[in-house]
């Protein structure tokens, strides 16, 4: 109970540093989840599963393109 206090008084700071918030998380997703070319060896499930990751990134970095 007391971890979840200590949590809802983060600030967006405390979270992301002193960078904004939506460039630190497109930084962070897009090292987890880069742009992957699929190989004759992958499952059509492997594919469309990393295929779905990947849109989550394309949508959130073209927010950030967004004037």
């Amino acid at each position: 109970m007391s971890t979840y206090r200590n949590m809802a008084n983060l600030t967006e700071q405390d979270v992301f540093g002193t960078e904004p918030a939506l460039e630190r998380l497109g930084k962070e997703l897009e090292d987890l989840y880069p742009l992957v070319t699929p190989s004759p060896n992958d499952s059509i499930e492997q594919i469309m599963y990393r295929s779905g990751q990947r849109s989550v990134v394309d949508y959130i970095l073209s927010k950030m393109e967004e004037p």
